[in-house]
């Protein structure tokens, strides 16, 4: 009835094409061993990228310079260079990535195509943000490497400790770099699976 209590016609339902729809989310059920599989990589990546993150943050090495008149100490550390930032930032970023993908791994056991669609990709990008990550850290360390024209000799050749660790945090992240692309091997192999 309306407002002066005349009834109204019925309202026909709306045609079937216009009626929405419940679509059920597509699962993928993969083996359990595939899903052990994407933990493992899951949980080394965490390890090494954590390593590489503070080994590469923590790198400072002070060294006394003498000279004719006067003594100076001369300290190099990660935040003398930006590339080598951008390093501890990607691998940072990664880390907390890894961490989150690996508690919906566990959590979730029988996840939504989209959902392990969207973990592919962001393995992707994980794999080329640790890869430019790698890039930068590694032209410095190139860099320190080679003779410096004012000293005759190399950086690294003074600041060893540094320089260590440096190549020690790029090879961690080189490793997360090769866990991350049997991740995306992992998804492919899935999603062919689902396709089977």
């Amino acid at each position: 009835m309306d407002y002066a209590g005349n009834e109204q016609p019925p309202v026909a339902a709306p045609p079937l094409y216009m009626q929405q729809q419940r679509v059920e989310a597509q699962v993928i059920n993969v083996p359990p061993s595939i899903e052990l599989l994407e933990c493992i990589p899951r949980g080394a990546a965490i390890v090494t990228t954590f390593i590489a993150a503070v080994v590469m943050g923590t790198s400072k090495e002070t060294v006394t310079v003498v000279t004719s008149t006067y003594d100076v100490n001369v300290t190099v550390k990660t935040s003398s260079f930006s590339a080598l930032k951008y390093f501890v930032a990607a691998n940072a970023i990664t880390l907390i990535y890894s961490i989150v993908s690996l508690l919906i791994s566990l959590l979730i056991k029988s996840k939504p195509i989209i959902l392990r669609l969207s973990i592919a990709i962001v393995d992707i990008v994980a794999v080329s943000m640790l890869l430019t990550g790698n890039g930068a850290a590694i032209a410095i360390s190139t860099q320190l490497d080679n003779v410096d024209s004012i000293f005759a000799e190399s950086t690294c050749s003074v600041y060893d400790a540094f320089c260590s660790k440096v190549k020690a945090s790029i090879s961690m992240s080189m490793f997360a770099v090769g866990l991350y692309l049997v991740l995306v091997i992992l998804s492919l192999v899935t999603f062919a699976y689902r396709r089977n």
